[in-house]
């Protein structure tokens, strides 16, 4: 029987806990022959690395061939080397192409870094502002325009805030090491609330239709300002435009692959104490990703994702070891903005994330929602380091495979992840030291899916553990 979607909780769908953003484009990822062609004889896992190296450049604004992965491989990350000097160059390097990827999952010059750094700080600054301006109903989202030098676009529909309010977010931005170029305010068509009511409105009518569910996942696109609709396999998108037709919101159309829970029966060991980011397997035998270690009153606990043994409310979580026991606390449901459940750990817990292999403690310092065009990482149990990507929209929805209800609020991203990973830590960069958010799924298209961490005070599940 099909889950109806219900009413938005009121406090995500004015928008405080989710600044709406989404590129108007999707940059392809590189197709790895190009790629080959100038590391010479370098590996394939160096070439594996170089090319997902390219793919962040594109998606982050830096240019593909400005820096040539193989010439900064021989000299170093700071090295600025035209693609043109060193294409035909073959490798005979002091260093492997993965040591020297930055902490956003790219190999870069030190500008490149700086630039990235002031993207973080701008963002980090900015968000308290940000979340005030998405209590009005008029505010459209805001995202890193990545095209254009990375500056901060915030939107509002029909006219602007007071200045006062605006030169509040510029100062912010200043003080953060950016400028007052770098902030821009502009008027759009239509609010992120109306956005969000087409939303739900494609999901009911996706839930009354017969027989099986069309769509997949919607997200605002916040540059475009439109929705962005993926459909399942076989899905006529006549049917579906001539129904989105009366909604009078721009709507872009695509084929999904079919959602992805991403849930799997694979196992990894991770010793105490308990931490983030390691693999689990739940009572049923199935494997996913702890994501955060958290902590609700004086109780120790960590969130994985709802869909991990959904329908099931009781039982031994294991890492090797007895790892926690799973609960009833379950925000998973038609029309939640949160795919997280709740394990509770007796004891020996850390505020601790497994980054990778030489990192296995890294402490948690805070936790940032992001903009649109911010990097996220993913710490999941198929991978020894974290893949990274960029943030796509702020404002997604997806139909869960496990219990075929609709998921509201979720973040969108370009990071890889693997049937295991669900439930997996999402960070703002490779270090894991800032949380985003607990991986929920792929929607189809080729992005991620997570809930925002925030969402684990609105569900009663504790806050994140810090040190």
């Amino acid at each position: 029987m099909r889950i109806r979607s219900v009413v938005l909780p009121a406090l995500a769908a004015a928008g405080m806990l989710i600044p709406v953003a989404h590129p108007a484009t999707a940059v392809p990822a590189p197709t790895g022959a190009a790629d080959l062609a100038a590391v010479g004889r370098a590996d394939t896992a160096d070439a594996d690395v170089i090319a997902e190296s390219e793919r962040l450049r594109r998606e982050f604004g830096f240019e593909a061939g400005a820096v040539a992965p193989a010439s900064v491989m021989r000299t170093g990350p700071a090295s600025a080397v035209p693609a043109s000097a060193s294409a035909s160059a073959s490798v005979s390097t002091d260093a492997d192409a993965a040591s020297l990827v930055n902490e956003w999952g790219f190999i870069g010059t030190a500008a490149e870094t700086a630039e990235m750094q002031r993207r973080d700080a701008l963002t980090a600054a900015v968000e308290p502002v940000v979340q005030k301006f998405g209590e009005e109903k008029n505010f459209a989202g805001q995202f890193l325009d990545t095209e254009h030098g990375g500056r901060l676009v915030v939107q509002f529909a029909d006219a602007l805030p007071a200045k006062d309010a605006r030169d509040d977010l510029t100062d912010k931005a200043v003080s953060a090491g950016s400028s007052a170029a770098d902030v821009e305010f502009r008027v759009v068509q239509r609010s992120s609330q109306e956005l969000t009511d087409a939303m739900k409105a494609v999901w009911e009518w996706d839930d009354a239709t017969p027989d099986t569910a069309s769509v997949a996942s919607v997200e605002e696109d916040v540059q475009a300002n439109r929705l962005n609709v993926a459909l399942t396999p076989g899905t006529d998108p006549a049917a579906v435009r001539e129904a989105l037709g009366t909604l009078g919101v721009p709507t872009h159309i695509t084929a999904s692959k079919g959602a992805d829970d991403l849930a799997c029966t694979s196992r990894t060991v991770c010793d105490s104490p308990r931490r983030g980011g390691v693999g689990i397997t739940m009572p049923s035998g199935g494997g996913c990703t702890v994501g955060w270690v958290v902590k609700k009153g004086s109780t120790w606990g960590a969130v994985t994702a709802g869909h991990c043994d959904w329908g099931r409310n009781s039982g031994t979580v294991k890492s090797g070891a007895a790892y926690g026991t799973l609960t009833g606390d379950n925000a998973l449901k038609s029309g939640t903005h949160a795919d997280m459940r709740f394990i509770k750990i007796a004891s020996n817990a850390k505020p601790w994330l497994y980054q990778n292999n030489s990192s296995k403690a890294r402490v948690v310092k805070n936790q940032a929602l992001g903009s649109v065009g911010s990097s996220s990482c993913l710490f999941g149990r198929n991978s020894a380091t974290p893949t990274c990507g960029k943030i796509t929209s702020t404002n997604a929805s997806r139909r869960s495979d496990t219990c075929g209800c609709v998921v509201y609020g979720q973040s969108a991203a370009t990071f890889a992840a693997k049937p295991g990973d669900s439930g997996g830590a999402v960070a703002s960069s490779a270090t894991g030291a800032t949380a985003r958010g607990i991986l929920s799924g792929a929607d189809g298209t080729g992005k991620m899916h997570y809930s925002s961490l925030a969402y684990t005070s609105v569900y009663g599940m504790g806050k994140l553990a810090t040190g």
